[in-house]
């Protein structure tokens, strides 16, 4: 998915130096107005392992990272950049210039609707003023990043949702996002649907999946053609993140095709798995972990140890701030203690991976 490289191993958390990230202002606790996104993990590095990263937004707009070393997350007070997804803007996480490294890039949206990208140079994010497209994800249209065309290098892609419902694509040239009226998909995540990406027939291109969730809770997919996405109808599931469960993607048993999962959070905190057989998603009562990202915590999906199967992780943000990993074993998510860090994304901060709606 996304063109990231895959994580290995486990353990405790290790000890980490205690230095003190700004929280974000209140005004960024929630996702923007008109609905949230669902953030992945990104191998900023390069070393095949895929880290974690969290913006404080607001005024100061500091970025941190703390990269994996297969059983924890390193650094608390590791500043990769000093200004980038100010105010209440969404950042996301791709590999936009296809180095192998992931990037970050952020969505002003409302009437400017700008892109910014700051590449990683697998110390620190380079650039502030780097804008990569002038006009894309409007208003409160929900922008995602994806490798649509298949050639290596992350996309991005934004839903109108509401009734109109159309997707469009902006493809990435390594050093811009082009096209601004190129539509994609005319009716898709319609109304308040909660949309995602993954590669879901395994073909080297990410596709889109809406999820309906509510008491329907169907799932239905759009698969990527290098042009469009093709498909409006296509059920892939027909019972999955029911109420307001928090749904995600991420190939849980390694066999290059990416699933879905969904977060009931609250006071059960199940974790459900349905995967992917290339037409359809497989499995409606397959819990794979029955106490992770309790109450209202932050989970999301990434392989952080690099053995091909993507695990989950949960922030709890606030002032504990630990962060949580529990590793697929391609049948289900070991662990509810390992704690792979102990304070990182505090406060309201956005990290990410993570899902907000």
């Amino acid at each position: 998915m996304f063109s990231l490289t895959r994580l290995v191993s486990l353990a405790a958390t290790a000890a980490v130096t205690m230095i003190v990230q700004i929280p974000a202002t209140s005004a960024s606790a929630a996702p923007p107005p008109g609905g949230g996104f669902s953030g992945v993990a990104g191998d900023f590095n390069g070393d095949g392992r895929d880290d974690i990263v969290t913006f404080t937004r607001g005024p100061a707009a500091d970025v941190y990272v703390a990269l994996s070393t297969g059983t924890s997350f390193s650094g608390t007070g590791v500043k990769w950049h000093d200004h980038f997804a100010t105010g209440t803007e969404t950042p996301m996480v791709g590999d936009f210039n296809g180095d192998g490294r992931d990037d970050i890039a952020t969505f002003t949206r409302g009437p400017a609707a700008d892109v910014y990208v700051a590449l990683s140079t697998g110390t620190s994010f380079s650039g502030t003023g780097w804008k990569w497209h002038n006009y894309f994800a409007v208003g409160n249209e929900i922008p995602a990043v994806g490798d649509f065309n298949g050639d290596g290098r992350d996309d991005i892609a934004t839903f109108t949702r509401g009734p109109a419902a159309d997707v469009y694509v902006a493809l990435s040239t390594g050093t811009s996002f082009s096209g601004t009226g190129w539509k994609w998909h005319n009716y898709f995540a319609a109304g308040n649907e909660i949309p995602a990406v993954g590669d879901f027939n395994g073909d080297g291109r990410d596709d889109i999946a809406t999820f309906t969730r509510g008491p329907a809770a169907d799932v239905y997919v759009a698969l990527s053609t290098g042009t469009s996405f093709s498909g409006t109808g296509w059920k892939w599931h027909n019972y999955f993140a029911a109420g307001t469960e928090l749904p995600s993607v991420g190939d849980f048993n390694r066999d290059g095709r990416d699933d879905i999962v969904t977060f009931t959070r609250g006071a059960a905190a199940d974790v459900y798995v349905a995967l992917s057989t290339g037409t359809s998603f497989s499995g409606t009562g397959w819990k794979w972990h029955n106490y992770f990202a309790a109450g209202s915590e932050i989970p999301g999906t990434g392989d952080f140890n690099g053995d091909g199967r993507d695990d989950i992780v949960t922030f709890t943000r606030g002032a504990a701030a630990d962060v949580y990993v529990a590793r697929s074993t391609g049948t289900s998510f070991s662990g509810t203690g390992w704690k792979w860090h102990n304070y990182f994304a505090a406060g309201s901060e956005i990290p990410q991976p993570g899902i907000l709606w």
